[in-house]
């Protein structure tokens, strides 16, 4: 037996009433279907189509106008009384996306402007997963055009958080710097701490090449307006000096060095800004900030007790030893935890060019300074046979190469023991003819 068919033809000459009972009786999918069937059936069964969307448990047609930017489709489902502030999951990325989040995540630009013309209409609503604006994902998606548009709505909060706690301005430092121009004008604060304690000027200053110059400016003005926080500004400051921002760092000590301190610890480094740029070889802010007062170039970190010029002397940053010598603030004698000095770990690391420095002009450092052990600087180099760095010490000024450790070993024995056969001919030599 078979079922009849009827042919879509014979749908016209059906009276407009049983159209109305059959959509009654349809589930949406089937309803949608049936009102494409034929130019009638559209005419009479769009606009119930879309409020029975509208009103439905899952409606849909307003987050994939949103999605794809059609704005005839919005339009119908607005028409239809959609809930402008109904959320979907459809976009797994996010999960509970409004139609708003919807366009500014997709750049539809034409839909936007349509939901935005709502009184309703909230561009504040974050989605479920990364409680995120729209702002802050047109940002990231580097979508600048919606970014204006939400700018443009006075509703639009431009310092909202994100469960990190970054900003859309953050978000831009991070993603798209050259959307920060944009945000900064619009009322973006530069000093807003996410969950790390990371503000975005202070997370631009951070790269050596960071985009520093526009949220600086804003941060100045904001100072200049009485609005000073202290704590925000200490933080910029000692990421701007440890990378080396001397432009950053000369202005906050300008308009701002009652509050801040060159010798206070970073969070995480257990250092001040001071003694992290000399280890750094940021010269230039090295060079400022020892002509700053309040700078203390002698601080040891609490554990080894090293300082600046021991951790500039360590690694053989030259040019950092020869500015820290040069100031006379600079303590040359200050040894580490195991009383080692700067002159002992730049002979033991063999770093000739520091030796070099650290024994001549006018502030020259002792080479006969001995660590715990009673080691001089010779013993350093005599034990890793640094030729060169024997050579210098022992043109130094009172230098005495016979001198004994604890156990009684001369530098000679030292490097007779480790076979520096090159070394012990040097200092055999020398001690024969010590003038």
């Amino acid at each position: 037996m078979h079922t009849p068919c009827i042919n879509p033809g014979h749908f016209s000459t059906l009276p407009k009433e049983l159209y109305l009972t059959i959509s009654d009786f349809l589930a949406l999918p089937d309803l949608n279907a049936f009102t494409r069937t034929n130019t009638t059936t559209y005419n009479l069964l769009n606009k119930i189509l879309y409020k029975r969307d509208a009103t439905s448990t899952n409606p849909k047609s307003l987050f994939w106008a949103s999605t794809t930017n059609t704005l005839s489709t919005a339009l119908k489902s607005l028409s239809a009384g959609f809930n402008i502030q109904s959320r979907t999951d459809t976009d797994t990325r996010l999960k509970g996306c409004t139609p708003i989040m919807l366009a500014s995540l997709h750049n539809s630009l034409a839909v936007l402007k349509l939901l935005l013309l709502n009184d309703e209409a909230n561009p504040n609503t974050r989605d479920r997963k990364w409680i995120r604006p729209p702002l802050s994902w047109a940002v990231k998606e580097g979508h600048s055009v919606i970014v204006q548009t939400l700018l443009d709505d006075d509703r639009t909060d431009v310092n909202l958080q994100d469960k990190t706690g970054d900003t859309a301005l953050m978000i831009a430092v991070n993603h798209q710097p050259k959307m920060m121009t944009l945000l900064l004008c619009s009322g973006a604060d530069p000093r807003v701490p996410n969950r790390q304690g990371w503000t975005p000027l202070s997370r631009a200053a951070r790269e050596v090449d960071g985009e520093v110059g526009l949220l600086l400016a804003k941060h100045l003005r904001l100072i200049l307006e009485g609005d000073d926080g202290a704590v925000h500004c200490q933080h910029v400051f000692f990421y701007a000096a440890i990378m080396g921002h001397v432009d950053v760092v000369r202005y906050l000590v300008d308009y701002f060095g009652d509050k801040l301190d060159p010798n206070a610890e970073g969070q995480q480094y257990g250092r001040g800004a001071f003694s992290i740029a000399a280890s750094a070889q940021r010269v230039d802010v090295v060079r400022f900030l020892l002509g700053w007062e309040v700078t203390d170039p002698n601080l040891q970190t609490h554990w080894k007790k090293q300082t600046p010029l021991f951790f500039a002397a360590e690694n053989g940053h030259e040019e950092i030893v020869e500015l820290l010598v040069g100031c006379e603030r600079v303590g040359l004698e200050i040894g580490d935890m195991h009383g080692n000095t700067p002159l002992g770990v730049a002979a033991e690391n063999g770093h000739e060019g520091v030796v070099r420095r650290l024994l001549t002009g006018p502030r020259q450092a002792d080479p006969n300074a001995r660590d715990e052990n009673g080691q001089a600087p010779l013993f350093g180099a005599a034990y890793f046979g640094h030729t060169g760095v024997v050579k210098l010490l022992l043109e130094a000024r009172g230098i005495d190469p016979q001198l004994c450790d604890t156990d009684g070993n001369t530098a000679l024995q030292v490097a007779a023991e480790n076979g520096n056969q090159e070394v012990v001919e040097v200092l055999q030599r020398y001690i024969g003819s010590p003038s």
